[in-house]
């Protein structure tokens, strides 16, 4: 489609050497163009190989602005840059034989080459329609299908498909350092174009990317393009970037059968173009918005531009965000029971990016599986569409070791998580109780697991030593996460994986168990304010890293609130969480023996309960009768230290005082010296002499998670009784 030309100054910054000023035809743009872009994985998509893509493919419409921008690159325009299709410029190719035509101003693109560094780049750049041109009209209308590998395409765009190839093979005749390049491992190649030649472009990602399944008579006739990729450029998937911009559908059937992750589509979601005709693209969609009411002038090339350099996040994205984040085999020799903040973000970028936000099911958790390196042919996606408990699995290489990745989805929004929260723990699971729909999530992850280890030859690898697990989920993805990882230590566990090759990070995980598990690899995030981590009253594995941003409540639960805040250390927390059944009796939180203000205290309340959240320190509670009534109160930790009170005796003016950190409950006198300790039973036995504080009772260290939880039920008692 013709660009129109509106004055639009752009300026897109890139690492590496810099070329200042290219003018694409309205506007100009700052771009750099070094070898380290080109070592970047392929499958994914990145900021300044798409600012590239995106100038190029705009100056591709002027043959003119064309050149300049070759030539600002460092490409040599005499010797290794050809136009074709450009009648009017001095580099025009002389290929007029009958294999392709160049003296028509249709269907034009370019090829050129040069080194970076030891590498040597091959770039291939589509022009979109010419509205001067006829025959460009007719091939974008051409919509009726022509065979393409099993299927077919509109036959416009096979055209200039085909034109394309047989003119990449006459070059590479003219060129033969590119195909020495290939030869020995330093080619790459980069493709790209806009509307027509996005289409093009999508097309020759695909064809690159399946010879080694076919012999392409089912693409072309012609020998001379058979003879090119079969012959002359056998090359790594990851060595090609194919970048499309407003591509139109070029498949009428289904395009899963072709791995072309490499194949980077983007698409302003404003635009008409990419909607039609009705059919598929290769490769995978990256979108933007910039709410055009009119479909026509979202198409423009300038607004794509815009959209590289300003709308498009760079790294693993997710719903609202993006992460600058890799997996490297080196993150993995880490200790498995430690914090580290590496893993934490890959693990937090993947659990946001399991939820779905705006964008069709699975969008996001496959663009972030394929940015860290995943192909598609080993990623698997279960339960979407749905809402609830829904998870992927994938596997990738990194270095000589093999990560299998195992996301779970969180619950989507305030009514699912009371939903699944706000139940008692009654179903087994170990020496513990868990919540029904935790553990109903973990068995159908678990089934899932076992069948995709068995699919994927994963037990090999394990047997081998070379397997690497991440295990991830936010809020209820967290919670089942948990359970996996416990489960994933056991001897039952299929893949008998040693525990320090098993990474477990949860974010915003709620409470999992009723008593205390043991499962030293679970590192969980946790937001201090956010209320879900604390409910309900039971216990979490691992080791807990925090951090606060305020304002308790529901509002600090969204994931991106964890990926942006991810805790620099390694210090632990210990979590108290103290249930109040029915409080007749007034009662103050103490700190090192001073009043904690109420805007400190964490606590939410309901109908029955009154629930207190306090991290670790020197913590008591005073109980103060007004009238006679008895004390309940329960207390257990989540190394299994338990302790329950009963028929204590709170009478009008008697101060009780419970030490949190000792778990132990004393009367003390109006300077609060302790004169009477409790015991469980209620019976209260003198302190003969006061000597200061006593310490009795389960020391709690650094490095352990623990959750007190604190009952407390008041009757009252006549003073008859």
């Amino acid at each position: 489609m013709k660009i129109m030309n509106f004055v639009l100054s752009t300026t897109v910054m890139l690492a590496g050497n810099s070329v200042s000023d290219i003018d694409f035809g309205g506007g100009t743009a700052e771009v750099s163009i070094n070898a380290g872009m080109f070592e970047q994985n392929s499958n994914g998509y990145h900021k300044d190989i798409a600012v590239l893509s995106s100038v190029l493919s705009q100056c591709a419409y002027n043959g003119q602005n064309l050149n300049n921008a070759y030539e600002k690159l460092g490409f040599d325009l005499e010797n290794d840059v050809t136009l074709f299709g450009y009648a009017e410029q001095p580099n025009n190719a002389d290929y007029n034989t009958n294999l392709i035509n160049t003296t028509d101003d249709s269907l034009a693109f370019s090829l050129a080459t040069r080194e970076l560094d030891n590498t040597r780049l091959f770039v291939v750049t589509l022009r979109g329609t010419n509205l001067n041109s006829t025959s460009d009209i007719l091939q974008d209308i051409s919509i009726f299908g022509s065979d393409f590998y099993k299927d077919y395409s509109p036959t416009g765009f096979l055209n200039f498909f085909q034109k394309v190839s047989i003119g990449m093979s006459l070059y590479l005749d003219e060129h033969p350092e590119i195909t020495e390049s290939a030869d020995n491992g330093t080619l790459k190649i980069l493709i790209t174009g806009h509307s027509l030649g996005g289409a093009g472009t999508n097309l020759l990602g695909a064809y690159f990317n399946t010879h080694d399944d076919n012999n392409y008579n089912g693409f072309s006739g012609n020998n001379a393009v058979n003879v090119m990729y079969s012959e002359k450029l056998d090359i790594p998937q990851n060595d090609i970037f194919v970048y499309s911009f407003a591509c139109p559908n070029v498949y009428y059937g289904d395009t899963d059968f072709v791995d072309c992750d490499n194949v980077i589509n983007v698409i302003n979601e404003s635009d008409l173009i990419p909607q039609v005709p009705d059919g598929q693209r290769f490769g995978q969609s990256v979108y933007f918005d910039k709410n055009d009411d009119n479909g026509f002038s979202a198409h423009y090339g300038y607004k794509y531009i815009n959209a590289v350099e300003n709308d498009i996040p760079d790294g693993v994205r997710y719903y609202g965000g993006a992460v600058d984040t890799r997996l490297t085999e080196q993150m993995f020799q880490q200790d498995s029971t430690e914090y580290h903040k590496d893993i934490a973000e890959v693990a937090s970028a993947l659990s946001s990016a399991a939820y779905n936000g705006k964008r069709q099911s699975g969008y996001y958790i496959n663009s972030a599986y394929r940015q860290l390196g995943f192909t598609s042919d080993n990623i698997e996606i279960y339960g979407y569409p749905s809402e609830n408990f829904s998870f992927s699995i994938a596997s990738c290489e990194v270095g000589e070791t093999t990560v299998l990745a195992v996301t779970l989805k969180g619950n989507s929004g305030k009514k699912d998580f009371y939903n699944q929260i706000n139940r008692d723990f009654s179903q087994p699971f170990g020496n513990s109780l868990t919540n029904p729909n935790y553990y109903d999530f973990y068995i159908q992850v678990k089934n899932a697991l076992d069948e995709y280890i068995s699919a994927h030859d994963i037990i090999n690898t394990a047997q081998n030593g070379k397997l690497k697990i991440l295990i991830s989920g936010h809020s209820i993805g967290g919670a089942c996460a948990m359970i996996l990882g416990t489960e994933l230590n056991s001897s039952e566990s299929v893949l008998k994986i040693p525990q320090e090759d098993v990474f477990v990070y949860t974010f915003g995980s709620p409470c999992v168990y009723s008593s205390a598990v043991d499962c030293p690899n679970v590192i969980n995030i946790m937001n201090e304010s956010d209320i879900v981590t604390l409910m309900p009253f039971g216990t979490k594995s691992g080791k807990t890293v925090t951090f606060d941003t305020g304002n308790f409540g529901m509002n600090c639960y969204e994931p991106k609130i964890y990926t942006e805040n991810l805790p620099d250390t390694s210090i632990y927390t210990t979590y108290r969480q103290i249930i109040l059944n029915n409080p007749y009796a007034n009662f103050e939180v103490m700190e090192n023996s001073s009043p904690i203000p109420e805007d400190r205290l964490k606590t939410l309340s309901d109908d029955e309960h009154t629930y207190i959240f306090l991290p670790s320190g020197n913590y008591k509670i005073k109980f103060s009768g007004s009238t006679d009534e008895f004390l309940e109160l329960s207390a257990k930790d989540q190394k299994g230290f338990e302790k329950n009170y009963s028929n204590v005796s709170l009478t009008d003016g008697k101060t009780i005082e419970f030490d949190l950190e000792n778990n132990e409950m004393f009367v003390t006198d109006v300077n609060g010296n302790n004169i009477m300790r409790i015991l469980t039973d209620g019976t209260e036995k003198k302190i003969k002499k006061y000597s200061g504080s006593i310490t009795v009772g389960t020391a709690v260290g650094m490095g352990a998670v623990i959750i007190t939880g604190l009952s407390l039920l008041t009757k009252r008692r006549k003073k008859e009784d």
